[in-house]
């Protein structure tokens, strides 16, 4: 008897496709938590994230023989997204999503990204200069931070 509970998403969806309702049902149990949580976040109101989420699965069941599905969490989680944002249509709450959605992207919001990316990028290459030869990192740390030129180092390096 198979152990559904064990197999990883890719192997649920094989059987999936063979109408399997006990990898349905843990394709459900696995995901529906965090796929509702995320239409909550993009919706705002229990009922209608639960809806979503619902209709989601209703049409992996009802289609799920005909999808291809390579990624089934990342599949789920567009749906879902897509369905979110066709509810908001609906309601005629794109305007007031979009305001919202634009200030999450605001320039404050960039500028933590950006200190965050630059912080990252430095340690990347802190990290790259110290895996360098002795002379080579030399060179790099005289050039790059104390501004030398190449002759001058060439000369105080004799090379």
């Amino acid at each position: 008897m198979v152990q559904y509970g064990k197999l990883d998403d890719v192997d649920l969806v094989a059987y999936l496709l063979l109408q399997d309702h006990a990898a349905f049902t843990e394709i459900y149990n696995r995901h529906w938590r965090a796929l509702f949580m995320y239409a909550y976040t993009t919706l705002g109101e229990k009922e209608e994230a639960a809806d979503v989420v619902q209709d989601i699965f209703t049409t992996l069941w009802n289609r799920g023989a005909d999808l291809k599905i390579i990624d089934l969490k990342s599949y789920l989680f567009t749906a879902v997204r897509n369905q979110a944002l066709k509810a908001i249509y609906k309601t005629n709450r794109a305007d007031v999503y979009a305001a919202e959605l634009a200030a999450c992207f605001s320039e404050d919001a960039g500028r933590t990204d950006d200190a965050i990316n630059l912080r990252e990028l430095s340690n990347i290459v802190d990290q790259a200069v110290e895996s360098m030869p002795a002379t080579m990192r030399a060179v790099y740390v005289r050039n790059k931070y104390e501004e030398c030129s190449h002759q001058s180092i060439a000369e105080e390096l004799g090379i």
